[in-house]
């Protein structure tokens, strides 16, 4: 599952709206390219994560959710 799936997963209620307004994923073609820290799912990154009322999620929180 890529990490947009995951998000959705994790939080059912956001909508395409809120992604659009509040959340900014980035794909690279190579892994080793995203910055330390940032929370990933094979080559997207959560790039800015804005949200007023949902957490960004953890890598550990996505991790947990099965492929």
């Amino acid at each position: 599952m890529d990490l947009y799936g995951k998000i959705k997963q994790l939080y059912s209620s956001l909508t395409d709206d809120d992604i659009y307004n509040y959340i900014v994923l980035n794909h690279l073609h190579n892994a080793n390219e995203i910055p330390n820290g940032k929370v990933k799912v094979g080559n997207d990154y959560i790039h800015s994560w804005t949200h007023p009322t949902l957490a960004q999620p953890t890598q550990a929180q996505l991790d947990a959710i099965g492929e």
